[in-house]
């Protein structure tokens, strides 16, 4: 495997892992007691869910340019 591509797996691996306690958070809120905490917290919850699904999307979209790019470099 290329230096490149080492890097890539480590910055995504990087961020996926920093990132990784706020997906913790909202799952949690999303287990949280409707009775004490009210449905607010599970909407909060779905909605950061479906933040951090589009971030890692991003992320992928962004390292595989980056990787293409990458590869016709060393053509």
């Amino acid at each position: 495997m290329e230096k490149n591509q080492l890097d890539s797996f480590n910055i995504n691996d990087e961020i996926i892992n920093a990132f990784r306690p706020i997906e913790l958070l909202l799952g949690i809120m999303d287990t949280s007691s409707t009775e004490i905490y009210g449905e607010l917290t599970h909407s909060f919850s779905e909605i950061g869910k479906e933040l951090c699904q589009n971030f890692r999307r991003k992320l992928d979209a962004i390292l595989a340019q980056k990787k293409e790019g990458d590869t016709h470099g060393h053509e």
